[in-house]
């Protein structure tokens, strides 16, 4: 039996399984069997919406499956897009590229990080409401969209699907990768803009969990690369001392929900064993003090409630730079989980998702709020 018709037969399995154990608790070494034959890495057997994570994984990537790895991942690349690779620090790392239809002289450029345990092939995932918008917005503002891949922890794997950043989590978390992501991002960059029009005052970078945190670390180590950053459903990690300054201030946006199951709002540990951060509060007034922004000034309003049936509000908080400072754009998503606010996150899906990663905002689209900082920034009605 081949990989792919294990992985077939365990997400039969997974769905009957995921449905007993929810309304009887059984069979958790079951559970567990069909976890090693698939390959399939459930953190607590006991627990059911880490079965829903699980069984949605093995659709994810089941799809196309008498094809290898590599024949799999091109084929499900939308047109301008391209997948290649550079040796940095001793491994093959490998990335994404999506150019627009109209490419401009001097392009802007999005580096887009993954989520942790997720892959650049997770972000092309047709489930993937927020890439979507991105593409959209590429098209539309003639945007480079850079998108990396990071490293399996565990196996060393830099292909795969299972990936994570190293964001200055403390060694000891659990899923930590020691890899060299901030060397390999900046070599990254250099690759792509000596290879194509890209504007070196037009590079942004964004990210959601731990592509958020990674974002953080981009901006602290190396923030003489971006114009603008901004981090989604991420805090900064509780390293046990001060974190370090940035040597340079570099206009940031946050955006996170209070009932984050994940990513506590309040601060803690993530997901039970994958380190600690602190709160969300102290993660903005971290930054407002790192890049000078001015407290006094701050100034905050409401998004509209678009659709008041998600139970959801947007709340803006815009503290304007100081001297030779940057601004710093926070959203608290009052009600919203691990999870980006989508204007198209509608449906049966989102429903089953809810259960295990929190409710959805969707009064606003959250690419949406990004680009239009992001444009602000570099048209200089939000100064930097």
């Amino acid at each position: 039996m081949t990989n792919c018709q294990i992985r077939t037969a365990s997400l039969i399995g997974l769905a009957v399984l995921w449905f007993i154990q929810t309304r009887l608790e059984l069979f958790p070494q079951e559970v567990q069997l069909f976890s090693r034959l698939s390959g399939i890495r459930i953190m607590k057997k006991e627990t059911p919406l880490y079965l829903l994570l699980s069984l949605l994984f093995v659709v994810l990537t089941t799809a196309g499956c008498g094809e290898g790895a590599h024949e799999r991942s091109a084929k499900r690349m939308p047109e301008g897009c391209a997948e290649s690779s550079l040796v940095h620090d001793g491994l093959t790392r490998w990335y994404r590229i999506c150019l627009p239809d109209k490419l401009p002289e001097q392009a802007p450029l999005v580096l887009y990080l993954h989520g942790g345990t997720l892959s650049m092939r997770s972000l092309f995932s047709p489930l993937a409401d927020s890439s979507a918008t991105w593409f959209s917005l590429a098209e539309e503002h003639g945007i480079v969209l850079l998108v990396p891949n990071g490293v399996n922890p565990e196996t060393g794997e830099t292909y795969g699907d299972d990936q994570v950043w190293n964001d200055l989590r403390p060694d000891q978390a659990s899923g930590q990768s020691q890899a060299d992501d901030v060397g390999f991002l900046s070599a990254l960059l250099d690759r792509v803009i000596a290879e194509y029009p890209i504007d070196p005052e037009r590079i942004f970078i964004t990210g959601a969990s731990n592509g958020g945190m990674m974002t953080y670390r981009m901006l602290v180590e190396t923030p003489e690369h971006f114009r603008a950053g901004a981090a989604f459903i991420a805090n900064l990690p509780d390293i046990g001392v001060p974190f370090p300054q940035p040597p340079a201030p570099v206009p940031i946006m946050i955006a996170n929900g209070t009932e984050d199951p994940l990513m506590p709002y309040d601060g803690g540990s993530v997901a039970k064993d994958r380190g600690v951060v602190i709160s969300t509060r102290q993660t903005v007034d971290w930054w407002v003090q790192a890049n000078h922004a001015d407290p006094n000034q701050m100034d905050s309003r409401t998004l509209p409630d678009i659709d008041a049936s998600d139970k959801c509000l947007i709340h803006e908080e815009f503290y304007p730079p100081g001297e030779d400072g940057a601004a710093v754009m926070f959203y608290r998503v009052e009600g919203g989980g691990h999870t980006l606010p989508s204007r198209e996150s509608t449906g049966l899906f989102t429903r089953l998702m809810s259960r295990l990663l929190g409710p959805v905002c969707r009064d606003a689209d959250g690419p949406s709020l990004v680009w239009e900082f992001f444009s602000e920034v570099s048209e200089g009605s939000i100064p930097d």
